[in-house]
């Protein structure tokens, strides 16, 4: 938590309508005092949300309009250069007409100064915009200006499944189970934290990601730009007294506030409810400041919604950290077995080495998986073992890396890894594991085998992989024209495009969904 409620920085009782005067009085400095906005308007004509007379959306659609630019030009006034604006907002029914209220609404803010003629002082004319450049021009002069300079922006339009909806409709249209949700920036140095809300459920991935972890990020995949988000029910903030009739779930709000700011900065509401917004920007250790003209609203999230949002959110963040960490280990894993078997591939595809080919008895892989948790880049050894009549053309493990460079995203730098690869006969590689402090640190070695990079067939002792090497037993790993894989990194997560390899189907190794 950052904020204290008795401070300036809480869900003050106003109009958002004299938002700018009122923080101007409160703060010192108000000159780029909003990082971000994350807000609902009033839904029109539709609902009454308390006692409060000629509140915002209580008058005609075009009039409820002019208040929401000025509502949004005084939030630009003092927002912060790398401010954004995210704006909850449906289509609904005036009369017998739908108006595209998330529409009309970037159409305005797009043109904060609704301004329709020149600027030129010569020139009287009448501009028009181009709808497909944005551009506004003269239609007198042919002078063209740039309204977003002074204007927000539209960067993004997303649509919020809410999963849950009213069990009717009316004719002409299906039962509304979405709303749309646009977000504006102040410029071009927005804040845009893509790695915050990554998504970590594999469930979620594509179900090819086993078989190609090098084309997912370890941090998790970027959401898509339908989010969905069941709206809460009565009383999931607390006791149903007061209870606002049309909350922000808190994942949503979360995603915003994560993906738009960062710890520290101002979450601001000009529409502030029960305060939802507020409470999980404090939660997540930003400042939180809003609006709001019902006072039982107010005194519901100071009594149920703030205290409640503050503990789930301190589990929550705790187990994200963990599941992050979780999934790197497994997507950096996957790719360092995966590029060790490739590599072998590799080698056995080349031209021209029908003479002094390797003959491969097995692959160790050697890598610390406390190194992918880290911002360091992870590094791992491979060794290409072989038996002592069999001959080692170091130059043809160097031609094959750079083959697979130029071929084809096989590459050390595609698959996020600083790669370690040499030749290793027999011989020369040493039997007494006492002496390899790489291995000494491990859990013992893992066992991969028919080229199979994700699912270990059995834990190996130090002591008795000496034993083997020593008995010269290996062999007995050796299938479908693969060398086994030996490896300190121990991983079992079901294809899901493939066989199940065990009874343990849909359990990714013993680490469960994140």
């Amino acid at each position: 938590m950052t904020a204290d409620l008795n401070s300036d920085y809480r869900l003050h009782r106003g109009d958002a309508r004299e938002l700018k005067r009122t923080l101007e009085a409160r703060f010192e400095d108000s000159d780029n005092l909003i990082d971000t906005i994350v807000t609902s308007p009033p839904y029109g004509d539709l609902i009454e949300y308390g006692d409060e007379k000629e509140q915002v959306g209580q008058q005609s659609y075009e009039e409820f309009l002019d208040d929401l630019r000025s509502i949004f030009k005084q939030c630009y006034e003092l927002a912060a250069p790398e401010c954004t604006l995210w704006i909850v907002s449906d289509t609904f029914r005036v009369g017998n007409r739908v108006v595209r209220l998330p529409f009309d609404l970037a159409d305005d803010l797009e043109n904060l100064h609704a301004r329709s003629k020149c600027v030129s002082s010569d020139c009287s004319g009448t501009l028009h915009r181009d709808r497909g450049t944005g551009d506004w021009t003269c239609e007198a002069c042919g002078s063209t200006e740039d309204l977003l300079a002074e204007s927000w922006r539209m960067e993004d339009s997303i649509i919020w499944d809410k999963q849950r909806t009213r069990p009717w409709n009316q004719k002409g249209q299906f039962r509304n189970a979405h709303e749309y949700l646009t977000m504006f920036s102040k410029s071009d140095d927005f804040t845009y934290e893509k790695d915050a809300v990554r998504v970590r459920d594999t469930d979620e991935f594509q179900g090819w990601w086993v078989n190609y972890p090098e084309r997912y990020n370890p941090k998790g995949i970027f959401p898509s730009n339908v989010w969905q988000y069941p709206i809460p029910k009565q009383g999931e903030w607390g006791p149903g007294v007061s209870y606002h009739p049309s909350p922000f779930p808190g994942g949503l709000v979360e995603r915003i506030v994560k993906v738009s700011s960062n710890p520290g900065d101002v979450v601001f509401d000009p529409f502030g409810g029960i305060g939802t917004t507020l409470a999980i920007a404090e939660a997540l250790d930003r400042k939180p400041l809003g609006f709001e003209l019902n006072e039982e609203y107010i005194s519901y999230f100071e009594d149920h919604v703030r205290p409640k949002a503050i503990q789930d959110f301190a589990t929550t963040q705790t187990k994200l950290r963990e599941s992050t960490s979780d999934l790197e280990e497994i997507i950096f894993t996957l790719r360092i077995h995966k590029y060790a078997f490739e590599l072998y591939s590799q080698l056995q595809d080349e031209e021209n080495l029908a003479e002094g080919q390797p003959d491969v008895a097995f692959i160790q892989v050697t890598s610390d998986s406390e190194q992918f948790g880290s911002e360091d880049r992870p590094s791992a050894k491979i060794e290409f073992v072989t038996p002592p009549e069999a001959k080692r053309p170091a130059s043809r493990l160097s031609a094959s890396m750079d083959a697979m460079v130029s071929a084809r995203q096989g590459s050390g730098d595609y698959y996020g890894v600083d790669f370690d690869s040499v030749f290793m006969d027999y011989s020369s590689y040493d039997h007494d594991m006492t002496t390899r402090e790489e291995l000494l640190a491990s859990e013992g070695l893992f066992v991969y085998e028919a080229g199979i990079h994700n699912w270990a067939r059995q834990r190996i002792s130090l002591g008795d992989w000496a034993s083997i090497l020593r008995k010269e037993t290996w062999s007995q790993f050796v299938s479908n024209r693969w060398p086994p894989l030996v490896s300190t990194l121990n991983i079992r997560v079901e294809d899901p495009m493939g066989e199940s390899i065990e009874m343990t189907k849909g359990q990714q190794s013993g680490l469960g969904h994140f």
